[in-house]
């Protein structure tokens, strides 16, 4: 039987090599697409997976329920709570605090950036990740210890062999050596850690900064290795006492909550395998992906291996008549149906595993592009390939083959004899045909539109209005420390440097690192109203550097008194100016910005009144709500701004020389502190990168599964020129023209195409609905989406078959019925 099969095959190939090749083609590109996704799939789902007992590895989150504001999940939490922690709950086997620094390692006279975070010494004992050099136990044990993932330590000395050599680190413009201790092997699983450079532990000198003291502050995050999986739900249930417990505190007690914390403060424990997804739900998360994208992803990848398969059956189907006669010629000499089921299923099958190991090169050539598009380590796992391809071979074997062999195997040979035409299947068949075109392309066309609409969301997202005029507008790096006099310094050289209009110092900016909340409250006509609010303080000229819009009042004006920021000793006896954006405006209740105007607000101890109302200005995610914030003046006579960070307007100067120029200033006053400026687009890009990447990959699905079903659909065009040319000689002869025609077929070719158009739009509809309503700011789904993907899914299907359709329409009339 296997002989009988492979000749069978190789006939087939010789005497119809365009519909193998199709069939052959179409189902390795889909199975190809399919392994491709599939293996992108399985790293979102595995990651964190691969770190040693993740299964009792968990992130301490906290939850805020603020006035004026959206409760919140944050994923970090106060480093004041670990002690307390690990005092009642004998369930933590371990705890680690880890916290991302602006650490800088001075190479040659330059600063050198690295992926760094400072931690404690119980780091290896938490996550378990190897060291290729040292012991874990010891690595970060000593103050000035050091460890170095194997790239940084190559990056930095050419060698992973570094144990004991001094590396310079800067922070803040302070350099301390420190020694390489140990130097961590690198992973091939994915997981929140695989990017780190550089762990150096916290100094002592900063536990008494607010986030080690303070249950209200927050600079890094808490892990928890717990003793046994359970565990991380049992504390869970106890956190709310726990918080009731160590959080309570006087009102005017700083580093406690208020006398009932449970109403505004919560902890929970985030394990660490569901952080992946469930973190694109909180705040300041850095891994968070969309669980709904990747499975969308997933399905794409699922659809387009369907595609194939749907594929494969339509044109056995439609060829299927070219074998009729020879199935009545083997029944008539005696050969079964079974016999012939299983030779047909057989040749399907042998097809689909030349498909597969086809579909397995194309694998081999998609992953390393999806690898680049994602910015993800992606790579080929032949122990899921290995593991997925025997199956996909026969499933798509099976599938494909299981209704042409059925077909095929039961045609009754004396009708087949008695013929004088070849059958076609019947109305059964046609339909058939039709649905699965219909199908195909339904698919195709929903895959398009939410392409179409990822794609023109992620453009808006960059090119929405923030608020200010980004264009010649640089960002520079917070200056660290609040060294009044290098401010002062700083912001005259900048201002000095040709081709500055303008320059300002700002507390917040794109993309910010640290944040001021409090509350504040406003007594109002129908009682006291609390809004928390984010604050910044800015300097002189920062109207002019960022260009906000004005709607109600007027800007700081720095030749009046009252809006300078007082000394912290004389805020109590000063009413300060202050600023608000639109969305504070709402949450106190005013009825319009200019209402605003002259209110007082107050906040321990400081009374502030509102001169000005400005546009809501986005420093951060698209996706976020505009946060209430409240804006102060400072001139720099008094006092100095908290880690401000330098912004310049400039003109006539292209963007990278201006930051060469701007970085060199910056060098001259503070030679010792890293510094960089950069445009908006570059400090905002991390919020926009994901979505675009996810776009770039709908946009490949949407292209495979057009080229898969346009293969189908031309496949049926070659078979219909070849079964109705006698229909076209009848009506040439009786009168009809090329046009008609033409006409007539692409009419027919197009039907199930229109059908697939209207099943689509609803589903794609909903699915983007759905995903729109995650961002803060979005496009609209206009009808002008749906159009675009419509008139090109006809625009394609009308290519595939216009060749086919004017070969038949142009046969001559004695030569069709002739040959007929």
């Amino acid at each position: 039987m296997l002989a009988t099969i492979l000749k069978s095959v190789v006939r087939q190939i010789r005497r119809h090599p365009l519909y193998v090749g199709l069939n052959v083609f179409g189902l390795a590109l889909g199975i190809g697409v399919f392994l491709t996704l599939a293996l992108l799939v399985r790293y979102e789902y595995g990651f964190n997976a691969g770190l040693p007992d993740g299964d009792r590895l968990a992130r301490l989150d906290a939850h805020w329920t603020l006035p004026g504001v959206a409760p919140g999940e944050y994923a970090s939490s106060s480093f004041h709570v670990l002690p307390f922690m690990l005092q009642d709950f004998p369930e933590i086997e371990a705890a680690v605090r880890l916290r991302g620094t602006g650490l800088r390692v001075v190479r040659d006279g330059a600063f050198v950036a690295l992926d760094s975070y400072q931690t404690d010494p119980s780091f290896f004992r938490v996550f378990g990740l190897k060291l290729l050099h040292g012991v874990a136990d010891r690595a970060l044990a000593q103050p000035d210890g050091l460890v170095l993932s194997d790239r940084a330590a190559v990056r930095l000395f050419g060698t992973t062999d570094v144990m004991g050599r001094v590396v310079p680190l800067n922070r803040g413009g302070v350099t301390v050596n420190h020694v390489v201790t140990g130097v961590l092997a690198s992973r091939t699983t994915p997981d929140f850690l695989s990017g780190v450079e550089l762990l150096a532990p916290i100094p002592s000198s900063e536990l008494g900064f607010s986030c080690f003291v303070s249950w209200g502050s927050d600079c890094g995050s808490v892990y928890l290795k717990l003793r046994r999986p359970g565990d991380i739900a049992a504390l869970n249930a106890r956190m709310r006492d726990f918080v009731i417990r160590h959080a309570a505190g006087a009102d005017n007690d700083a580093n406690a909550i208020g006398q009932h914390p449970e109403k505004v403060f919560g902890l929970s424990l985030m394990p660490l395998r569901e952080a992946r997804f469930r973190d694109f739900h909180v705040l300041y998360a850095d891994d968070g992906v969309d669980r709904a994208v990747i499975d969308g992803i997933g399905l794409m990848g699922v659809l387009a291996l369907a595609l194939a398969c749907a594929n494969a059956v339509n044109l056995a189907t439609a060829r299927a008549g070219l074998r009729a006669r020879e199935v009545a010629i083997r029944k008539t000499l005696g050969a079964a149906r079974r016999v012939l089921f299983v030779q047909f299923m057989g040749e399907a099958m042998l097809l689909a595993a030349c498909a597969g190991v086809l579909g397995l090169v194309l694998c081999e050539m998609l992953v390393p592009a999806l690898a680049s598009l994602t910015g993800e380590a992606l790579a080929v796992r032949y122990g899921l390939v290995g593991g997925l391809l025997p199956l996909i071979v026969v499933v798509c074997g099976f599938a494909s083959g299981v209704y042409p062999a059925m077909v095929l195997s039961g045609y009754r040979p004396a009708a087949v004899l008695a013929a004088t035409r070849m059958p076609s299947g019947g109305r059964g068949a046609a339909r058939l045909r039709d649905g699965l075109v219909a199908g195909q392309f339904g698919i195709a066309v929903t895959i398009v539109i939410c392409m179409l609409v990822i794609n023109h969301q992620t453009a808006f997202m960059r090119s929405a209005d923030p608020g200010y005029t980004r264009a010649g507008l640089l960002i520079g790096s917070a200056m660290p420390g609040g060294d009044l006099a290098a401010q002062r310094r700083l912001l005259d050289a900048l201002r000095t440097v040709p081709g500055v209009a303008a320059a300002s110092f700002g507390e917040l900016a794109p993309s910010p690192d640290n944040k001021t909340r409090s509350t504040y409250r406003y007594d109002g006509p129908a009682g006291p109203v609390r809004v928390h609010l984010l604050q910044d303080t800015v300097s002189t000229r920062y109207f002019d550097v960022y260009r906000p819009r004005l709607l109600a009042g007027r800007w700081f004006d720095a030749a009046r008194g009252q809006d300078d920021l007082p000394l912290p000793a004389e805020q109590a006896s000063h009413t300060v100016s202050a600023i608000l954006n639109r969305v504070a405006v709402s949450r106190f209740g005013f009825a319009s910005p200019d209402a605003a105007i002259g209110k007082g607000l107050d906040t321990d101890g400081l009374h502030a009144r509102i001169i000005g109302v400005i546009d809501d200005v986005r420093f951060e995610s698209p996706r976020q709500a505009i946060y209430p914030e409240i804006m102060f003046f400072d001139t720099l006579a008094k006092r100095p701004l908290m880690e401000p960070i330098p912004a310049v307007r400039f003109e006539g100067v292209v963007p990278s020389e201006m930051a060469r120029r701007l970085n060199r200033a910056w060098a001259g006053v503070l030679p010792d502190a890293a510094g960089e400026f950069s445009a908006v687009d570059v400090k905002m890009a991390a919020y926009y990168t994901g979505d675009e990447r996810r776009g770039r990959i709908f946009t490949l699905g949407a292209v495979a599964a057009l080229l898969i079903a346009c293969m189908g659909l031309y496949g049926l065009a070659a078979f219909a020129a070849a079964r109705r040319m006698h229909e076209v000689g009848i009506r040439k002869t009786l009168g009809a023209t090329g046009r008609q025609v033409v006409v007539l077929l692409l009419a027919d070719f197009l039907r199930p195409v229109a059908l697939a158009c209207v099943l689509a739009c609803p589903v794609a509809w909903m699915l983007m609905r759905r995903w729109l309503a995650g961002f803060d700011e979005r496009i609209a789904l206009t009808p002008a989406h749906f159009l675009i993907a419509v008139a090109g899914a006809f625009a394609i299907a009308i290519l595939t078959v216009l060749g086919q359709t004017f070969h038949l329409a142009r046969a001559e009339p004695a030569r069709a019925l002739r040959a007929e």
